[in-house]
């Protein structure tokens, strides 16, 4: 498990080198969780459900990542939901059981 120090300057350089260019693309990325070598992310928006998403990681994501932080040498795509987003949805759910 990583720090909570190095998430953040990870969470830092998706913001500004990996969205920036996803988000001209419907979509992002999130680092989840660093397990020793291997970055587990979430995709976001377009991106979550795009059939080029493999090429996306490997060729893309983990060439820019590994260049700034050499001991990542794995990237792997979880596709849980942000909490941000369950709890959205948890909220619907609810507004919509309270009007019947």
């Amino acid at each position: 498990m990583a720090s909570t120090e190095l998430m953040e300057k990870l969470e830092l350089f998706f913001d500004d080198e990996i969205n920036s260019y996803l988000g001209d693309h419907g979509g992002g990325a999130q680092p989840v969780e660093l397990n020793g070598s291997e970055l587990v992310i979430r995709m976001t928006g377009e991106c979550r459900s795009c059939m080029s998403q493999s090429g996306t990681v490997n060729d893309l994501i983990l060439k820019k990542v590994s260049a700034v932080f050499p001991f990542i040498k794995k990237i792997s795509v979880t596709d849980d939901v942000s909490d941000e987003v369950y709890e959205q949805a948890l909220n619907l759910f609810t507004a919509y059981k309270d009007r019947k």
